[in-house]
């Protein structure tokens, strides 16, 4: 028995190897870069991969898996895309009661206010703060 399979394993290899030399690039895994950074990219990959299909050979070693899609990295032209300006550092108050002077008194890009743990904001305090449009956020320490 053992002498069987070892017969059948030689077959194999020399028939492997026969393979091989007919057709070395069918059998070399290869992987394809591929850029996508858009549907339209995307759609183009997959019309391109569809007519490529129509290759018996090539649909038959895509899913064999001898050819593997990897996404190119994408690199943005330029610096990076800011849809928003930068946030800025909220004003702080820790200071037991917080007034409408106190809001009066924040600058004009005054956008967020943070209070301490334990300070308190006055009902006109709170008024001001929101015809200005200001954001009150507790501090948690």
């Amino acid at each position: 028995m053992s002498g069987l399979r070892d017969e059948i394993r030689a077959i194999l290899r020399e028939e492997i190897a026969a393979l091989s030399r007919e057709n070395p690039a069918a059998n070399v895994p290869s992987c394809e870069r591929v850029r996508i950074t858009s549907g339209a990219d995307l759609t183009r990959f997959a019309q391109d991969l569809v007519a490529r299909a129509s290759d018996p050979g090539f649909a038959a070693r895509v899913a064999r898996g001898e050819i593997s899609f990897e996404l190119e990295a994408y690199r943005p032209v330029g610096g990076p895309i800011v849809t928003a300006p930068a946030r800025q550092a909220p004003d702080v108050l820790d200071k037991p009661l917080v007034t409408e002077r106190d809001i009066a008194a924040l600058t004009g890009g005054t956008r967020t206010l943070r209070l301490g743990k334990t300070s308190r904001l006055t009902p006109l305090a709170r008024d001001e703060a929101r015809r200005r449009g200001i954001r009150i956020e507790r501090s948690e320490t």
